[in-house]
C-alpha cells in the first residue's frame, strides 16, 4: 500500500511540473514603474513589423516619457504616447500633443533658401550684406557660412519678452560688433536667426506666413505651427527635469518664441514632423538635385539644417525640458521620430531613435 501511494505521488509531480513551470514563466514579476508613467494606446499598422511588440517593451523598461512615431514607405508601424504631457493635471503624452522641436526648426529655415535658391531669388553664396547692409564684415560672411555653422559670429541670449525680427537683427549686430570671419564649425543658433530673417526681407513676409505658405501648406502638414501659438494649443507638452524618476518632477520655462526666430520656433506633432520629412522624401518641396545638396555633409557631419552620418540623416532639438530627434533614411524611406518632455532622460533620445531605427529596419 505505501509504494501505491508514493507511486501516486511522483506521477502527480510528474503532471503538475509542466503545468507550474508554463504558469511562471507567463507570469513575470512587474518591474517598479515610475509614478508619472502613464502607458498610452499603442497604434499599430494593419502589416505590424516583426519588431513593433520589442518597441513597445523596450519602450516601457526605460520609462519613457514622451511620444514616438516609427514609419516606413509612408507607412505607420508604431506611433504610442507614454507618460504625462502635464504631470501636475495627470494629462497624458498621445500622438497628439504638440511639442517644440528646438534646432528641428532649423530645416524648415533650410528648406525655405532651397526654394529660394530653386527660384533664382537668393545663392548661397550671397554676401550677409546684401540683406543686412550694416552687418560688420558682412561682405566676407556668406549665406552659406551660416547656413553650415562655419560663419563664427556670437551666439544670442534667448529672453522671456517678446522681440520683433528687425530688434532681434540689431541685437545680433550689436553682439557682433567686432566680427571676424571664422571660417570653422562652430553650432550657433544667431546663423538661422539671421537666415530666417534674409527669408523676411527677400519674400516680403513675415517668416512665419513664409514658412506656412511655402512649406506648411504646400505639403499639406496641418499638425503644426510657428511662434508663441504653441501656448495657445491645448493638447502642449510641458517640459520637466528628470520625469522618469520617482521624485517630483520640476516644471521648466521655455524661452519666448520670438527670440528663437529660425532656430526653435517651430512646434508639431510627431505626425507633422513625419509628413515634412515624407515632403522632403517625396520632392514636394524641393527638386532632387536640391535635395543632394540639402544633405550633403560639410564640416562635423552637418548638412543644411541636418545631420548626415552616412547610413541615415537626423536633426535634434533640446530645450529646458523638451528633448526631440528626427531620424530618416533616404534610402529605405524609414522614420523614426522621438519626443521626450524628460530633462536628461537616459539613454538620450538619439540612443532610444537608433535602437527604433535598428528594430524597425
Amino acid at each position: 500500500m505505501k509504494k501505491f501511494y508514493l507511486l501516486v505521488i511522483t506521477c502527480f509531480f510528474i503532471v503538475m511540473l509542466p503545468l507550474c513551470s508554463f504558469i511562471w514563466h507567463k507570469s513575470p514579476t512587474k518591474a517598479k514603474v515610475s509614478s508619472h508613467f502613464k502607458e498610452g494606446k499603442t497604434e499599430f499598422s494593419t502589416n505590424k513589423n516583426k519588431n513593433t511588440r520589442a518597441m513597445d517593451t523596450y519602450l516601457r523598461q526605460i520609462h519613457f516619457n514622451g511620444v514616438v512615431l516609427v514609419s516606413k514607405n509612408e507607412e505607420n508601424i508604431f506611433k504610442k504616447g507614454y507618460g504625462y504631457r502635464n504631470v501636475t493635471s495627470q494629462l497624458p503624452n498621445t500622438p497628439n500633443t504638440y511639442y517644440p522641436v528646438a534646432s528641428i526648426s532649423k530645416f524648415f529655415v533650410a528648406t525655405s533658401l532651397m526654394q529660394l535658391n530653386e527660384k533664382g531669388l537668393i545663392s548661397f553664396n550671397d554676401p550677409i550684406s546684401k540683406y543686412i547692409p550694416n552687418f560688420p564684415n558682412g561682405s566676407k560672411l556668406t549665406l552659406f557660412h551660416l547656413i553650415s555653422h562655419t560663419s563664427g559670429i556670437k551666439m544670442q541670449k534667448e529672453l522671456f519678452n517678446t522681440i520683433s525680427s528687425t530688434n532681434l537683427i540689431k541685437e545680433i549686430i550689436k553682439s557682433n560688433s567686432q566680427y571676424k570671419p571664422l571660417n570653422k564649425w562652430d553650432y550657433n543658433d544667431a546663423n538661422y536667426m539671421l537666415l530666417a530673417y534674409v527669408i523676411e526681407k527677400v519674400t516680403g513676409k513675415s517668416y512665419g506666413e513664409s514658412v506656412k505658405t511655402n512649406i506648411f501648406d504646400k505639403a499639406k502638414i496641418t499638425e503644426i505651427g510657428q511662434g508663441n501659438d504653441f501656448y495657445k494649443k491645448e493638447n502642449h507638452a510641458i517640459g520637466y527635469k528628470l520625469i522618469q524618476t520617482n521624485s517630483e518632477p520640476k516644471q521648466l520655462r521655455l524661452p519666448n518664441f520670438s527670440y528663437l526666430l529660425g532656430c526653435g520656433d517651430i512646434y508639431s506633432t510627431v505626425t507633422g514632423i513625419q509628413k515634412m520629412d515624407e515632403a522632403l522624401l517625396s520632392h514636394k518641396l524641393i527638386s532632387n538635385k536640391s535635395f543632394v545638396q540639402f544633405i550633403k555633409p560639410y564640416q562635423h557631419h552637418y548638412a543644411f539644417g541636418i545631420y548626415n552620418k552616412g547610413g541615415y540623416v537626423y536633426n535634434h532639438g533640446v530645450f529646458r525640458g523638451i528633448d526631440c530627434i528626427n531620424v530618416f533614411d533616404p534610402i529605405s524611406k524609414t522614420i523614426v521620430i522621438v519626443f521626450s518632455n524628460s530633462q536628461k532622460m537616459k539613454p538620450i533620445t538619439l540612443d532610444v531613435a537608433m535602437k527604433l531605427f535598428k528594430l524597425v529596419k
